[in-house]
């Protein structure tokens, strides 16, 4: 049988005022995906199931995925969608459609790009069998539930099971090709917006969920269980938390086990929590800075590029810079990073001179301004990771500064060694996070949350939504 497999990832934040561009995005044509299967595990996961089984050939479409940011561009989704179709029609008769999706894409001037494509496939393959990888944040929509055989989201945050889910949906789609099998899925919807660090899964009441999440998978005739939480930062109207499961050929049970586990979060919407403390930004800096341990690690959670902020908020190291000056003296200190491509350029254009520098604040406009410093390009770092980013360590007399020429989140400690600094040695890194990932956990003395305005505020009840929701 010959599987079809193809799909778009990206996170889109409908609060920035970014547009997600072609220069964004890694794009994989055809058999490319092949040789870069590490830099989209979720679409690695479906390729190694079915590369493991006998009687599959799989025809590669086209994989696009990049870092959460604003809305993606319409003329660019047109023109991969474009090459999507056109690629399924050189390909001739094809079995199944294997996808890995995000689930809260969103695309300037037509919304749901996961419901736009899945309907446009339904439209043009009637007959053709769907079936979808989600992330946990994934918007559940109608039209994707109608359009698809099975959906199946990550069941970890942070995100650690990205590969183990695309190995399921394929699974699931082998399940029904090989066998026959019917498959049923039974989506309950609760109306609720709940951001990712009040949810994080090593957690309560997450990790009870999760746990009756597998309790349901093991039952008789469930073939698999999700809790998809939604994205908080899309003002979307079908935005919330789906419990979705998916049985053989059984309606009545799929429908009794979403139930159930919906019902469960909603019985312990009070519990959630984040699971560091968080506060204002001010007090969080000088809680951190007044320590005797190191590193602490300090969440810019406003301004979260992985949850698709601008990554160029100023209001942390205004902080340092100004109020907050004299706490910094004898202090190690790190702010990773700023997304300012004109700022990386003129250090590069004067590394390891010492002069002023204007930075951060070009896109943010709302809830910050520039802020003006002072000191030493030391060093650069060029092509840095998938995006290929140009890296810069700017020192101020209050810290270090990590610049970057990309959007581009800080969720390991590769920026750090690129640029010859012990994450170790310091004594406040401040990064503009969410959660902490695990390889920042590990390192961390103690951490907290910084809630700042901005693109991916915490405090959802700041956020100027249109659609109204019930805000956790």
């Amino acid at each position: 049988m010959r599987i079809a497999i193809g799909g778009f990832f990206h996170e889109s934040n409908t609060f920035s005022p970014l547009v997600t561009g072609e220069e964004d995005f890694l794009i994989f044509r055809r058999g490319e995906i092949y040789a870069h299967q590490d830099a989209y595990l979720l679409a690695k996961g479906i390729i190694s199931y079915f590369q493991e089984k006998a009687g599959y050939e799989l025809v590669p479409l086209v994989f696009a995925r990049a870092v959460p940011n604003g809305e993606v561009d319409a003329e660019l989704y047109g023109r991969l969608k474009n090459e999507f179709f056109s690629y399924l029609e050189e390909a001739g008769p094809v079995d199944a459609c294997v996808l890995a999706l995000h689930g809260s894409m969103r695309v300037r001037g037509i919304g749901s790009a996961e419901s736009d494509l899945l309907l446009a496939l339904k439209s043009a393959y009637p007959s053709l069998p769907l079936f979808c990888g989600l992330d946990m944040h994934a918007t559940v929509t109608r039209d994707m539930l109608r359009c698809t055989q099975a959906l199946v989201g990550f069941k970890t945050a942070p995100h650690i099971d990205a590969w183990e889910t695309g190995w399921e949906i394929a699974r699931l789609a082998d399940l029904s090709l090989s066998t026959g099998t019917k498959l049923r899925m039974g989506a309950a919807r609760l109306d609720c917006l709940i951001a990712g660090e009040k949810s994080e899964t090593d957690y309560e009441p997450m990790r009870s969920l999760i746990a009756e999440l597998r309790e349901v998978e093991a039952r008789p005739g469930v073939c698999s269980a999700s809790l998809l939480l939604g994205f908080p930062w899309a003002d979307a109207e079908e935005n919330g938390v789906t419990a979705l499961v998916v049985t053989q050929d059984d309606q009545a049970l799929a429908d009794a086990c979403a139930r159930q586990l919906r019902d469960s979060f909603r019985a312990r919407r009070n519990e959630f929590s984040f699971s560091v403390p968080a506060y204002p930004p001010e007090q969080a800096l000088k809680l951190a800075l007044q320590e005797d341990c190191k590193p602490v690690l300090v969440s810019d959670s406003g301004d979260n590029p992985t949850a698709g902020a601008t990554a160029d908020n100023t209001a942390l190291i205004s902080l340092l810079a100004n109020e907050l000056r004299h706490l910094t003296r004898g202090k190690n200190i790190t702010v990773a990073g700023i997304y300012d491509p004109d700022a990386v350029r003129i250090c590069a254009e004067r590394q390891g001179q010492k002069i002023p520098l204007r930075v951060g604040g070009n896109f943010d406009t709302q809830y910050c301004q520039p802020v003006e410093l002072r000191g030493v390009p030391l060093r650069l770092v060029e092509n840095f990771g998938l995006y290929a980013a140009t890296l810069v360590l700017f020192r101020t007399e209050e810290f270090d500064l990590i610049l970057n020429s990309k959007h581009i989140g800080f969720t390991d400690l590769e920026p750090f060694h690129a640029l010859g600094t012990d994450p170790l040695a310091q004594d406040v890194i401040v990064v503009k996070l969410g959660y902490l990932t695990p390889e920042l956990q590990s390192i961390a003395a103690k951490s907290c949350l910084a809630l700042t305005r901005g693109c991916t505020d915490e405090v959802l009840q700041r956020l100027p939504y249109t659609y109204p929701h019930d805000l956790i």
